[in-house]
């Protein structure tokens, strides 16, 4: 069985037997890739911490008919962060689950493998997790070629504008926003209604390419928006795209309903 080395982001873990994970990876060199840990969850393994979820390892692989065999693994980054914050880590867990949803296996892609390690360093020093998560999704989608469009309407291609009065609404099955002559988001379920900050806010995280352009703008530091229209439209653009809902919203949702009945109880959970 030949070796190789990758470097590779755990994106999932199954316990596997009595002491074995079973692993899904996705490297820069080959894409994704399901591997297994044999003897990871002994207390004296050396593959344990590099085999933590969400962590960027060194990996040495040999070459199996099923599963890739991890022999060696090394810790390139852990983002602690996420670790000690629920919120963090749900959104963390989302950005990995939401990279799988997309992926096939052994067709590598450099650009998704660094805006995901992008996406996890975020999420781990940002004051607004969540926004940069929203901002991940809007770069994952533009790197897929499912990018929404956001300046105009998707109709009559009359510019949209954040000053301008009216409702309008992103549409799923036809990739982007409609204008408030051409929108009925009570009607048809494919849409979902945007105020105008929700859409000023889609269109400023869109034009964020970089990660010292997020830094120097600041808006992932501002605590004054409010994500949840965006998040809920961003959700329903991409459950359209992947055809199935994923797991790691679940998470997100339990905290964000935690989140809810604190505030109302005057206690407030880490952002």
């Amino acid at each position: 069985m030949p070796d190789f080395n990758i470097t590779a982001i755990v994106l999932r873990r199954m316990q596997y037997g009595e002491t074995d994970n079973i692993l899904t990876l996705y490297s820069r060199e080959r894409g994704r890739i399901s591997a297994i840990a044999k003897g990871a969850r002994k207390a004296v393994s050396r593959l344990s911490g590099a085999t933590e979820l969400l962590c960027r390892s060194k990996f040495s692989l040999a070459s199996a008919k099923t599963l890739q065999i991890v022999r060696q693994a090394e810790v390139v980054a852990s983002y602690p962060a996420l670790r000690e914050d629920l919120t963090r880590l749900a959104n963390g867990l989302y950005a990995a689950d939401l990279l799988s949803a997309f992926v096939t296996d052994d067709d590598p892609n450099p650009d998704l493998f660094d805006l995901l390690d992008a996406a996890l360093n975020l999420i781990s020093v940002v004051k607004a997790p969540s926004l940069a998560a929203r901002w991940y999704e809007i770069r994952l989608l533009d790197e897929l070629g499912y990018a929404p469009i956001l300046t105009e309407c998707i109709f009559c291609r009359a510019a949209l504008s954040p000053a301008r009065p009216g409702i309008i609404a992103l549409s799923a099955s036809q990739g982007g926003v409609l204008c408030h002559r051409h929108c009925d988001p009570q009607r048809f379920d494919d849409q979902s209604a945007l105020s105008r900050p929700s859409l000023q806010l889609l269109q400023r995280l869109s034009d964020l390419k970089t990660l010292p352009d997020l830094f120097d703008n600041g808006i992932l530091e501002n605590r004054e928006f409010d994500d949840r229209q965006t998040a809920y439209a961003l959700r329903r653009y991409i459950r359209f795209r992947t055809d199935h809902d994923l797991k790691s919203l679940q998470f997100l949702d339990t905290l964000r309903i935690a989140s809810l009945r604190n505030q109302t109880m005057g206690v407030r959970l880490p952002h």
